[in-house]
Parts: structure tokens; sequence; C-alpha cells
């Protein structure tokens, strides 16, 4: 054995077990279309609800506090490892995007700068921590050291926070929204951006079909779990539903993926 040496240590996680077992959605899309996309390289996160309240103190209550509460605010915290491609010549899409929605209010309080989040269990939980709402980004803060860049984000909510069903419950695609929702009959001149859930659960590939109408995309490309792109087919004039089919199922016909042919 060697003398003088410190033993070598084991290296602590430097993600939150909050942020391994949940998982924030950013909608990036103009509403009222809609496109939410994972949020990457969250290293701690955290949900914070609290109550607003004022005096309330009385006569009769000799002195000791009393408060009323009035209503509730919320808001996340997080830190995200800055990324880039693997080339560094390009930001992540959605990290770029929430740094160009804080732009946009610290150049003018008047910015449209307002977007919609998810926050859910990402193996599907039912825990009662699933949620929706719409924030902007209150704080950006750069971690400033040597080496990796991790940015400090506030992301404070606006209006209600609003329950909702895991998204990640059923692993059955979603189509959200699809951009753009018009193109010619002829088919193959435009790409199609379909928005939603469950392309790529867990990191891995699992979309079998991407079908116009019934009729296969000449091709597409699965970009993310929540995002594919597609090239249409030929169709008649009028609209045609756009589905995803995967090995755990079929997405279900709802507005959202209606595709007019003109």
């Amino acid at each position: 054995e060697r003398q003088g040496h410190p033993m070598a240590t084991t290296p602590t996680t430097r993600v939150t077990e909050l942020a391994r077992t949940h998982r924030l959605d950013i909608d990036t899309a103009t509403y009222p279309t809609v496109a939410y996309q994972q949020l990457m390289g969250i290293e701690e996160a955290k949900l914070l609800e609290e109550l607003r309240t004022e005096d309330d103190e009385v006569y009769d209550d000799t002195g000791a506090m009393r408060e009323e509460v009035t209503g509730y605010a919320w808001r996340i915290e997080a830190k995200i490892a800055w990324s880039t491609n693997l080339a560094g010549t390009a930001i992540d899409a959605v990290q770029a995007f929430l740094r160009s929605r804080f732009k946009a209010l610290r150049t003018s309080s008047t910015g449209n700068a307002e977007f919609g989040v998810r926050w859910y269990n990402r193996e599907g939980l039912d825990d009662g921590n699933s949620h929706e709402g719409r924030v902007y980004v209150k704080s950006w803060a750069p971690s400033g050291g040597k080496g990796r860049e991790t940015i400090d984000i506030v992301l404070q909510g606006q209006g209600q926070l609003t329950d909702i069903t895991n998204p990640a419950g059923s692993l059955v695609p979603t189509v959200t929204s699809i951009f753009p929702a018009t193109g010619s009959t002829a088919g193959s001149d435009q790409v199609v951006d379909i928005y939603g859930q469950h392309y790529r659960p867990n990191g891995v590939t699992d979309v079998t079909a991407v079908e116009f109408g019934g009729t296969p995309a000449v091709g597409y490309t699965v970009v993310s779990d929540s995002h594919i792109v597609a090239i249409p087919p030929a169709g008649l004039a009028g609209t045609v539903q756009v589905q995803v089919t995967t090995t755990a199922g079929t997405s279900t016909d709802t507005p959202a993926d209606d595709y007019t042919y003109a």
C-alpha cells in the first residue's frame, strides 16, 4: 500500500432526487398552438406553492397573530446544465427558448413572454403532483465559474396551477399540435412538425407509423419524445387526421391533429 496519498473518494451525484423523478415540459409554441418539449439538463428542480395571507388580527385575539388566506402563489426553481450540440455551435433549443423569453422581458416589460409548463412524475406515477400552468422567466443566473456552466432559473407562475392527469401515465402516443396545419394536395411540398408525447419513451424511438388520413407519410424523423418531423403524402382536398403509432398504440383523434389539404 502506498503511503502519503489520500484514498480516492466516491463522487457524489449532482442531480437531486426530485430532478430524477420529475419531468418539466416547456410549451415552445405560439398560442393557440401547443408544443410541449422536455427541458433537458435539469440538475435541481422544485415546485413551490405558497399561500398568500394578510393580517387579520382582532381585539379579541389579545395580541396574538391571526392571518387570513387570500390566495396563493407558485413558482418552479431549477438549476440546468447549459447545453450545446456536440459541435458546440448551437444551444439546446428549449434552453435557448427560455433565454429568449427572459430577454424579451428584460428589454420590454410589455413583451409577450408567458408560456405553458407541465410538471409531473416521469415514471407515470399518479402522485398528486402533476400540474400545468403558465409562467414567465423571472430570474436567470449563470454560474460564472470555471468549467461546466449551469444556470439558476426561476419560472414564476401566472394565474392558476391546474392539476392534470399525469401525461406519462400511459405510453400511448399523443398529438397535441401540428405546424403547418395546411398543405397542397400534391403532398411532399413541405415538412410538418408534429408535437405530442411518447414518441421516444426512455430514450428509445418507438414510432412505427406516421399517417395522414390513414396514408403513410412520405418520410418522418423522430426528433425527440415530443417532436416528429414528417413529409405529408398526396391527398384529396379536405381535412384529415394525423396519427402516430407506436408499439403502445395509436394516438387518439382530436381537433389538434387536423391537417387540411387545399
